[in-house]
């Protein structure tokens, strides 16, 4: 039941991302399938560690526990999201994603990424979106978005990210990242548990204060050249 749910509700995003030209980010469920199949085993090693305004993270997001949750004990609509997402070494997240990729996507953030994306000119399938929060359920309003970083943080080794760009402050507090990374402000990088971690202002902001663009091309170019 909750698959089904999760499927009705991926799919416009799934159709509008093709459309705005970024289709190699999702896949549906069948070349999901293909590609973890081939891959899946030797993402199972362990990887060793390495020495505007925001809105309120939930209670969840800011007591998750310090353990790898196996993706076989998420809860279904992670399992569900992740079938979805295409593998690729350099993944990005921002708060909203959840939402953008599981109901109606955001005209403007889509088109700052497809721009972004469109400038570093990466070959296809570099690229990918994996959620650190999905929808939960429907209350009166809005759907209010929950974190999970033992989820995502697995998701990550699974797809085989290498690089993960983290847009905006409120993604950085949900990810359970240490307090030395915490106090990282954008356009700055750091290695974290044997992966590059990018450090980005959110979406919003970036939309907002448009003249930041050039500075923030020229500096994924640079920190992301090792993916061209």
């Amino acid at each position: 039941m909750a698959a089904a749910l999760m499927n009705g509700l991926c799919a416009p995003t799934a159709l509008a991302l093709k459309q705005a030209g970024l289709e190699y980010l999702l896949l549906d469920e069948a070349q999901a399938q293909a590609i973890r199949g081939g891959t899946r085993e030797a993402a199972q090693q362990p990887v060793s560690p390495d020495a505007g305004t925001a809105a309120p993270v939930s209670w969840a997001a800011r007591t998750v526990p310090a353990r790898v949750l196996r993706e076989q004990d998420w809860p279904a609509a992670w399992r569900e999201r992740l079938e979805k997402t295409r593998g690729a070494p350099v993944v990005w997240t921002y708060w909203e994603l959840g939402r953008d990729v599981c109901a109606e996507p955001d005209p403007q953030r889509r088109e700052l990424l497809r721009e972004l994306l469109q400038d570093l000119a990466h070959p296809p399938g570099t690229h990918s979106f994996w959620p650190l929060a999905l929808p939960g359920p429907e209350g009166d309003g809005e759907q209010q978005l929950e974190a999970n970083a033992p989820v995502f943080w697995e998701g990550v080794r699974l797809l085989h990210g290498r690089a993960v760009v983290i847009m905006g402050s409120q993604a950085m507090h949900a990810l359970a990242l240490p307090d030395r990374l915490l106090a990282m402000r954008p356009f700055q990088q750091t290695r974290h548990q044997g992966r590059l971690l990018i450090v980005l202002p959110s979406p919003g902001l970036l939309i907002r204060e448009n003249r930041r663009m050039q500075a923030l091309r020229e500096f994924l170019r640079q920190a992301l050249a090792p993916f061209a």
